[in-house]
């Protein structure tokens, strides 16, 4: 983390910029103070010279004009930091304000001396007469007493470099002036030149970073056309990922609003599951994603189901059960690509045991349909072969009692018929709008069974005295409770051989309770719960003799699911059997 931030902070573009300026001022502060030593001691050397030279000149100009002796003037004007002195045109001294004259060598070698002997203005520096130090010497042509003469001005070299050195301190304060303001412009103009890039920076990393409200400020200069990009660009990632999460939150409600089972598999791996996949399976601690399929708790059918690859790169389906709970699924994988090396696969669970168990009923109605259809016409046609056989011999009695066994066989097979056309017809969905007079539907179901009540003897009757005072009415069409009541009366008079059947009609919660209750013979307790079962029947041979198709209390069944209501039977063997229907009652 620290070499990061380190070559971060290096590669930055304030560091450069910085940088940058520092080495421009570092190049301007050599350039100044390589003149302070070099340049700048032989500028003040030149304004020196120039300085003795005017000086010498204005001497030589007042010598000409004085009265007095050379060695008198140069007493009496010279200054006490300047060797003046006044030579001959032979080199010979006349006047020295240091010096006795006559002490001193002849000059007239002296390069200065030889210069304005011959007219021009003389310059040297050496070492002075007496051994001292450093010397700059000027001189100039100058007249005395008619004659031409020279007048030479010095001063020591101390003093220039006195001068130099002074200048050379007051520029030195004034470079290190100059650098402490250059190196505060610097920071000034870094700051504010990297500024508007570490907001944009700012702004480019907040983006990036998933904070798509960050307001991008709009920069000036060159900087403008990318502020203005970038915050287009903001604008342009937030709507697009507004979209792909209103995507994700409409993909997210369609899938919780199957009822089939979806998860995305990464390899091994769960990245998405449905609402209905919690439903179907317990959910893991942690929930579906992120998590291995081996490690889920999914049942070792359906993981080795989901785990074999489908052959070529099309999808498979496998159907897995039923378990011993019953269940039977449908798994559906198709492969979906390849996502970073890893294949994924999108699985689809689908709960098909209803459906399951509604083909195996299927299957079963249809082939007891088929032997219950196949036995009166098989019936029938040897009856009919019988009858042709007597009719053929003469026999015209036992002909005769062959097409009357023909007439039942063909009555039951009608009856038949007619109860898969009533099976039929319930399993479609009813009128929402349809109602019932309860008492009209009971009258006409005793009506139509009376004759054969009476033809056994037995007593059927209603017993209304619960709603005696009140108009109830049933939500449901007359054609179903009629299916419901004539079954109900027709198994009730089959099975009774004294007594009687009552049909009670009374007001539960809110619903309509009809109950038929007979003194017949009654049923097995361990008939009672498959008594429902289309084909059903307690005594086989009894029932065919009675005429019974094993359908009816099925249809009393369909009638009371179609209409929402519920239905119970209690029975004892040798005292009877009463069947309770409870149905929703129209307000």
């Amino acid at each position: 983390m620290f070499e990061r931030s380190r070559a971060r902070f290096l590669s930055s573009y304030r560091l450069r910029l910085t940088l940058g300026y520092v080495v421009v001022v570092a190049i301007l502060a050599a350039a100044w103070l390589a003149s302070l030593f070099g340049p700048l001691t032989a500028a003040v050397k030149d304004q020196q010279r120039s300085h003795l030279a005017t000086i010498a000149r204005s001497y030589a100009l007042a010598l000409e004009y004085s009265a007095g002796s050379p060695q008198e003037f140069v007493e009496r004007i010279a200054a006490r930091d300047l060797h003046v002195s006044v030579i001959a045109a032979g080199g010979r001294v006349m006047g020295d304000n240091r010096t006795a004259p006559g002490s001193i060598a002849d000059q007239k070698s002296r390069p200065e001396v030889a210069a304005a002997l011959s007219g021009r203005v003389g310059y040297d520096v050496r070492r002075g007469e007496t051994g001292d130090a450093q010397q700059m010497y000027v001189a100039v042509p100058a007249r005395y007493g008619g004659g031409p003469s020279a007048m030479r001005v010095s001063e020591s070299l101390a003093s220039v470099g006195a001068l130099a050195a002074e200048a050379r301190s007051v520029g030195l304060l004034g470079l290190a002036l100059a650098i402490a303001v250059a190196l505060f412009v610097t920071a000034r103009l870094s700051s504010s030149a990297v500024a508007p890039i570490d907001r944009l920076t700012s702004a480019a990393n907040a983006i990036a970073g998933g904070d798509l409200q960050y307001a991008v400020r709009r920069e000036s200069g060159d900087l403008e056309v990318l502020s203005d990009a970038l915050a287009d660009l903001a604008e342009q990632v937030r709507a697009r990922t507004q979209a792909s999460e209103s995507e994700q939150a409409n993909l997210r409600t369609v899938l919780d609003g199957l009822d089939d089972a979806v998860i995305l598999l990464d390899g091994e791996v769960v990245s998405l599951a449905n609402g209905a996949m919690s439903q179907l399976f317990r959910m893991p601690f942690g929930g579906w994603r992120n998590r291995r399929l081996a490690d889920t708790g999914l049942p070792p059918s359906l993981l080795s189901a989901i785990g074999r690859p489908p052959e070529g790169a099309g999808r498979s389906v496998q159907e897995i059960g039923p378990d011993p709970t019953g269940r039977t699924l449908r798994v559906t994988v198709v492969p979906v690509g390849v996502v970073d090396w890893q294949r994924r696969s999108l699985v689809v669970i689908s709960d098909i045991s209803e459906r399951a168990r509604l083909d195996a009923m299927r299957r079963d109605f249809v082939a007891n349909a088929s032997h219950e259809l196949k036995t009166p016409a098989s019936a029938i046609q040897l009856l009919a072969e019988a009858a042709s056989t007597a009719a053929a011999d003469g026999d015209a009695e036992q002909s005769l009692a062959f097409v009357a066994q023909m007439r039942a066989e063909a009555d039951r097979l009608r009856k038949l018929v007619l109860d898969l056309l009533d099976l039929s017809r319930l399993e479609q969905v009813g009128s929402e709008e349809a109602i019932t007079d309860v008492r009209t539907a009971v009258d006409l179901a005793i009506t139509g069974h009376r004759a054969s009540a009476e033809a056994k003897c037995l007593v059927i009757e209603r017993d209304l005295a619960a709603i005696e005072n009140e108009d109830v009415y049933l939500a449901m069409e007359p054609t179903d409770a009629a299916i419901a009541l004539d079954n109900l009366l027709s198994n009730a008079i089959a099975y009774t051989e004294r007594g009687g059947v009552v049909v009670r009609v009374s007001l539960r919660d809110g619903a309509v309770a009809l109950e038929v209750s007979d003194t017949g013979i009654g049923i097995p307790p361990d008939a009672l719960p498959r008594v429902f079962e289309r084909f059903f029947r307690v005594d086989k041979g009894r029932s065919r003799d009675s005429g019974g198709t094993g359908l009816g209390l099925s249809l009393v069944r369909h009638v009371v699911e179609r209409n929402g209501g519920g239905v119970s039977i209690s029975s004892e063997a040798g005292v009877g059997t009463t069947v309770t229907l409870l149905l929703p009652r129209a307000v």
